[in-house]
This record gives structure tokens, sequence and C-alpha cells, in this order.
């Protein structure tokens, strides 16, 4: 469901609205890193527009500025109104499917090759959000990632970082501060993704997965959805295997799940190994997020919630 305001009930998960975390997720970011925070690295300045043909028909960069250039947010936080936390209501998958995601953040960080081989060994479908400086720093492994049809990937944006239109910052780290700088994250890794493989993602999660309710709408405006989160799965793969292990357990139907592919020294592969066959046993079934979330409408259009 869209998380606005209030609560809601989807497939028996509680939803709560606005700031407030969701029955099982930790009050840490989704994206900590042991005791500090990764300060984003600039790929480059301001890149030039990117052509309709490398990105999939992109909006203008100058029209995006204009239309939402002079909206002030009101909300700030890891559930702004245009983006998801959970299936959307009324959609039949919600009664007995979820959505693991997992977050590959940072150029200096690894690969954890065992997680992703304990979802290939169950065969588990996943969205995989990427940030641009990861994807190119960690090459081969993004192109085994693209290569497999378990996979989908997602936009973690150009510097991983959170999503505000007035500069807001999450954590130490600091967000985009105006409309053209939403874009510019948004649009670098997506014409990148667009130019080298052909791929138009639909989903984007910003760094740190904070964001304001404008910076989401310029989002959907581009073509992705603004994804978050019901079930913070590794605390930024800080926590220990138990602690990941009981976190993806309060995973329920509806529900969408976020944890880290890009931290091989964490105990988040160890945790998911022994949560995948419980889940599995309760009849949870797993999905990507393109085959239950909408294709991303115009945002003069109303929405499909």
């Amino acid at each position: 469901m869209m998380t606005l305001t209030g609560v809601g009930t989807l497939g028996g998960l509680t939803v709560l609205a606005a700031a407030k975390l969701a029955p099982g997720q930790a009050d840490r970011s989704p994206h900590r890193n042991g005791s500090a925070w990764t300060e984003p690295v600039e790929i480059s300045a301001t890149p030039a527009p990117p052509s309709a043909t490398a990105t999939g028909m992109l909006p203008p960069r100058q029209e995006i500025i204009s239309r939402y250039g002079a909206q002030t947010p009101h909300y700030w936080g890891l559930h702004p109104e245009s983006s998801w936390s959970t299936f959307p209501t009324g959609t039949s998958l919600a009664r007995d499917s979820a959505c693991l995601t997992f977050d590959a953040c940072s150029d200096s960080s690894g690969y954890d090759e065992r997680l992703i081989n304990a979802l290939r060994e169950h065969h588990i479908p996943a969205t995989l959000f990427v940030n641009q400086r990861w994807a190119t720093t960690h090459r081969q492994e993004f192109e085994s990632l693209v290569a497999d049809p378990l996979f989908e990937i997602g936009n973690h944006g150009s510097n991983h970082r959170p999503l505000s239109v007035s500069g807001r910052s999450a954590y130490g780290i600091a967000g985009t501060k105006n409309v053209a700088e939403v874009y510019d994250e948004i649009a670098g890794m997506h014409t990148w993704m667009a130019t080298n493989y052909n791929l138009q993602p639909k989903f984007f999660r910003p760094g740190t997965a904070h964001a304001d309710n404008v910076a989401t709408q310029v989002s959907r405006a581009m073509g992705e959805w603004t994804v978050m989160f019901s079930v913070n799965g590794d605390s930024g793969a800080t926590a220990d295997a138990d602690q990941v292990y009981q976190q993806f357990l309060q995973l329920r139907p509806g529900g969408i799940l976020l944890a880290h592919f890009n931290r091989p020294g964490s105990e988040t592969a160890a945790g998911v190994e022994r949560a995948l066959p419980v889940l599995i046993a309760r009849g949870l079934r797993f999905r990507r997020l393109d085959e239950v979330l909408p294709a991303t409408t115009s945002p003069e259009q109303p929405p499909p919630w």
C-alpha cells in the first residue's frame, strides 16, 4: 500500500505512516556502516543533460526544475508520499508474497557473494538497488547480476545521497540541495545503466533511504517509483546473524524488506541462510518489485492506489 498518513493493514501487516517505523524495524538507519556513516563521494560535477536515447526518454532536466523547483516539502524521512513501503492495496499477491530488496551502496565496500549464492540456491528472486559508484568499481559482479533473471536491478543513485529538494541531511550525510541535484542523482545512474546495459530501471531508493515528498514526485515524474521498506533486515549490515534472522522473520505477506549485499564481512549472509528456509516453510513466496508494483504514471494522473 502507499505510505501516507494514519495506519493501514495489508495481508496481516500493519503499516505505520510518516516517520514511525513498522513492527520489527530497528531504529537504526538501513545504511549505517559500522560505527560511522559513509559520506558520499561525488562521481562528477553536475552532468550534462542526458540524451533521450540513452535514458529511455527521461524528461528534460529544465522541465523538471520548472515544474517542481518552487515546491516546498512538508515531509522528510523514511516513508514519504509517492513512495512504496509495502505492496499496493488490493493486490492479490499481497496474500502470500513479499519482496526482498538488497542495496549496494559504496565503491569502497565489497560484494557479498555468499548472500547472493544463498538467494540463487533457493531460487529466490530479489530486486537489487545498486549505486553507480559500486557498479563501476565492481563491474564484473554487477554484470553477473544483470545477466541473472532472478534479479531486477534498481537505481540507488549516482552518489548515494539522501533525496532532498532543500539540502536536508540524514545521519550526517548531506542530501541533494535542490530539484536540479535530485534530478542528477536519479538520472546519473539511470543513464549509465541505459547506456552500458540497455537497462531502464523502474524503481529508485535514495541513499540512507531518506527523501522528502517533493523529491519522490520528481522521481515519479522521471519514470521511477521511490521504494522504501517495511522491514529493516540488517540495520545497514551492522546486525549480527541472529538479529538478521529475527528481523527477516518479521516479514509478512505484502511486505518489502531491505538489507545489503555490499558488506561481505558482515553477518547478513549467515542470518539470511538461516531465515530463508523458515520463510519458505511458512508458505511465503518471493517476488521482484516489477511483479507487484505498477508502472510509474505521470504525476498529473491519479495514482493507482
